[in-house]
């Protein structure tokens, strides 16, 4: 049986041989010193595995990495004035990190300072209509070439994204007036929601300049869908709870019957549908709606979903077999890890263990595709799927060996009946300890 959690700590290796001389920040990939501080790639993810490695193995010289790292952050956020509403590489992220750090270290510099990075988003926003929203340069305009202010609306790198960590700092009492502030986002994406036959959407970015309508977790419907759920366990607002309904019957308006389960496409302009399978605009990020709302509402139809777009995956051969939307990717992102999470929260919604056996193939598919070299463990692959030549071995936590590793212990401590997981705000409390929070 292979021993997860020494391959999580050979990877944990790997990125500290990173290090930048000097310095509690690590090179972003194996090739190059370029490197951030943020949670999508850079220091604020990694932290997030150094405390998950402490809370697993008890390990002091974790903790103080990790400590290290965030004065480092901390030194970063006094310089800058403005940052992202995107969860991956702005405010609400480091929030998230700074507060855990706290949580972990006992540290009030730190839970303070996640407290102003949500006072710095509030700042940022714009009162639009019913509540707030964001108004920044589009995201990917390297990718498309489209430049220009948009309001943003999505969970990966717009509204939805920060009022699931607005709603997290209300819960661990971050800031006075952040349930107020998440509630205003709540009001202004249930207004900006478009009314379809089939239920409810929501485009990525108002007025959108190309063609991308996407209805799964990272830029659709599915996302925004998801914070509303979350919203009205907070506030029991049924408005919310309806809008997270439709959002959902209206994701799966837009699946495919595939094998004996279902797949909801990337895009709905696609002439020969791509399903991705990962977390972002695959079952490992959809289905976290649909497990919501089954237990939001007891009903079983949305079980049912979940259990339907996990056998879609299977049935494309995830993650043996490498498909369109399963590209040479193992990360939490895109990849193999992602779908092991997913896999692993299933096993823990269901009780069925044919769950956690589809996450130790996961975790199989992983240690296979490693490299390791003098006791150090990484994967070398490709971020993006349409750039499947351009391959780097990263460090971060959602498209490198930080966020593998974190997978890895999660595996491995729920083998050994004691899971440690740092549930990041986008994903359901019981996905391993709390969400945003370990079980120690």
């Amino acid at each position: 049986m292979t021993d997860y959690m020494a391959v999580a700590q050979e990877a944990a290796n790997f990125i500290e041989a990173q290090r930048l001389e000097g310095r509690a920040k690590w090179r972003r990939a194996d090739q190059g010193a370029g490197s951030d501080y943020s949670l999508y790639h850079g220091s604020s993810g990694i932290i997030l595995l150094l405390l998950e490695l402490h809370a697993a193995t008890g390990s002091a010289q974790a903790l103080a990495d990790a400590v290290a790292a965030g004065e480092e952050v901390a030194a970063h956020l006094g310089r800058v004035e403005r940052l992202s509403v995107s969860v991956s590489h702005g405010w609400p992220g480091y929030a998230f990190a700074m507060n855990e750090l706290a949580r972990a270290s006992g540290r009030e510099d730190f839970r303070a300072l996640a407290g102003r990075c949500l006072e710095q988003l509030r700042a940022q926003a714009s009162d639009l209509g019913a509540g707030i929203g964001w108004i920044e340069p589009m995201p990917f305009s390297d990718i498309t070439g489209f430049t220009g202010d948009r309001e943003i609306h999505d969970q990966s790198v717009g509204a939805a994204g920060a009022g699931l960590v607005l709603l997290y700092g209300h819960r661990h009492g971050l800031h006075p007036r952040a349930l107020d502030w998440a509630v205003a986002s709540a009001e202004r994406l249930l207004e900006v929601a478009e009314t379809t036959p089939d239920g409810l959407r929501w485009p990525m970015m108002a007025d959108m300049p190309f063609a991308f309508t996407a209805p799964n977790f990272a830029h659709g419907g599915a996302g925004v869908g998801y914070f509303l759920a979350e919203a009205h366990k907070v506030t029991g607002d049924p408005r919310y709870l309806d809008a997270a309904k439709a959002a959902a019957r209206y994701v799966m308006s837009r699946a495919s019957t595939v094998g004996d389960g279902r797949l909801v496409c990337h895009t709905e302009e696609a002439r020969n549908p791509i399903f991705y399978l990962g977390a972002c605009h695959g079952p490992a990020g959809t289905g976290r709606l649909f497990l919501e709302l089954a237990a939001l509402t007891g009903e079983a139809v949305w079980l049912d979903e979940a259990r339907a777009l996990t056998r879609g995956l299977v049935a494309l051969g995830a993650p043996e077999t490498r498909s369109k939307g399963l590209w040479n990717n193992h990360g939490q992102c895109c990849g193999d890890a992602g779908v092991g999470e997913f896999a692993l929260l299933m096993a823990r919604r269901t009780g069925d263990e044919a769950y956690l056996a589809l996450a130790r193939r996961c975790a199989d598919v992983i240690v296979a595709g490693s490299r390791i070299e003098d006791g150090r463990r990484s994967w070398i692959q490709a971020e993006h799927r349409d750039r499947p030549a351009f391959v780097e071995a990263q460090t971060g936590y959602m498209q490198g060996a930080a966020g593998i590793a974190s997978f890895l212990v999660h595996l491995a401590t729920t083998l050994s009946g004691r899971p440690v997981k740092l549930a990041l705000p986008d994903w359901p409390e019981d996905s391993g300890g709390e969400a945003g929070g370990l079980p120690i």
